[in-house]
């Protein structure tokens, strides 16, 4: 079962394995600001999926070091097997692929749609003798309010390298 969310409030859309839960949480920044958070999740079987979007717009100094504050605090969860950089459409990313202390796969993709002042971890861990959840994080992507997906290369809008 997929169940596909998009959510024009947060600016994104994934394919959770079923109707996922919200929690609303303060993010703690790099700076210590207490940013709002919501925490999106859903279980399947032994596997766990969710994503955070941590709202960004009233903590704007922060959102430089954002993914790399995020990726700095899920490091020590276990052993880094890739740690990259990645792009998603023009929208600046970073992946990390780990085992857990207890065998578990665990994949996280951090984005920072700066134009929203939002920042999304995607995160999905399974046992350790199942396929990756590749499938989750790879489905992930930002849209506009109307629900249309964001491609900054193609409309234009794409950081340009310095």
């Amino acid at each position: 079962m997929c169940s596909s969310d998009l959510n024009t409030t947060e600016y994104f859309a994934v394919n959770f394995p079923a109707a996922p839960k919200v929690q609303d949480i303060r993010y703690m920044t790099a700076s210590g600001a207490a940013a709002p958070a919501k925490i999106f999740s859903a279980d399947e079987g032994a596997g766990h999926y969710q994503v955070t979007v941590v709202d960004l717009t009233n903590h704007q100094n922060d959102q430089a070091g954002a993914m790399a504050h995020a990726a700095a605090m899920r490091r020590p969860l276990g052993t880094v097997k890739f740690d990259g950089a990645s792009e998603l459409d023009g929208i600046h990313g970073h992946q990390l692929s780990m085992i857990a202390p207890d065998g578990r796969q665990v994949q996280v993709q951090l984005f920072l749609y700066e134009q929203e002042h939002r920042l999304y971890i995607a995160e999905g861990s399974v046992p350790g003798n199942v396929r990756p959840p590749a499938l989750f994080w790879t489905s992930l992507a930002m849209v506009h309010p109307d629900g249309t997906v964001v491609n900054l290369v193609r409309e234009g809008r794409a950081p340009r390298p310095q």
